[in-house]
């Protein structure tokens, strides 16, 4: 039988002992470190919960929250009471000759149960004001292409109503075009719907 140092021996075992200690807490972490995933491509209908949003006084920066409702992805009520944080990427004002410009930007997903997920959508269609009718017109906007982590947006001509938009990143754009190229709101409680460009993992904020 072979006998080992008995000092070579407890650091043999103390070795053992620190990697079973690293695998229980590798293990107690795991369920942190999970992590669901939101395919690109989903959509999701959305309501401003916030301030109205018009493009007369609207600047980069400005924040807002839509809450997510039903139908809801795929009818899961997981999404129930969820929230879409952004921000106003760019506005512009109509004037002599200009179009009324808002892009949007899109940060994070909230769920209920306090989960987040970094979003990266476009909108695809909401409700706006013209500044000169109480009518809700629904404008439509082009796909998204993700730039990098950038958010630029770039509007080009469209008819009344109708826009088409090159949008970079997490933007997403909107014109409201008519000859007396109005300003325009998104007022509290629009509906709109917005659609990921990327897939958007989910964790807990812990």
């Amino acid at each position: 039988m072979i006998r080992y140092p008995r000092t070579l021996w407890n650091s043999v075992r103390a070795g053992f002992a620190a990697l079973a200690l690293v695998a229980v807490a590798l293990a107690g972490f795991a369920p942190a470190l999970a992590a669901s995933a939101i395919p690109v491509g989903t959509k999701f209908t959305v309501n401003l919960v916030t301030q109205d949003i018009n493009t007369k006084n609207a600047q980069p920066g400005d924040q807002f929250v839509l809450r997510v409702t039903a139908p809801y992805p795929n009818g899961n009520p997981r999404y129930a009471g969820a929230q879409v944080y952004g921000h106003v990427a760019n506005a512009t004002s109509a004037g002599q000759g200009r179009k009324a410009v808002l892009n949007l930007a899109f940060d994070k997903l909230v769920f209920a149960d306090g989960e987040v997920g970094i979003i990266s959508a476009t909108v695809i269609q909401a409700q706006t004001v013209s500044e000169n009718t109480t009518a809700r017109k629904a404008v439509g906007a082009g796909a998204g292409m993700a730039v990098g982590s950038q958010t630029v947006g770039r509007i080009l001509g469209g008819s009344a109503g109708a826009v088409v938009g090159m949008l970079g990143g997490a933007a997403a754009g909107y014109a409201y075009a008519n000859n007396a190229k109005a300003n325009f709101s998104i007022v509290k409680g629009a509906k709109a719907v917005i659609q990921t460009t990327a897939t958007v993992y989910v964790r807990s904020q812990a």
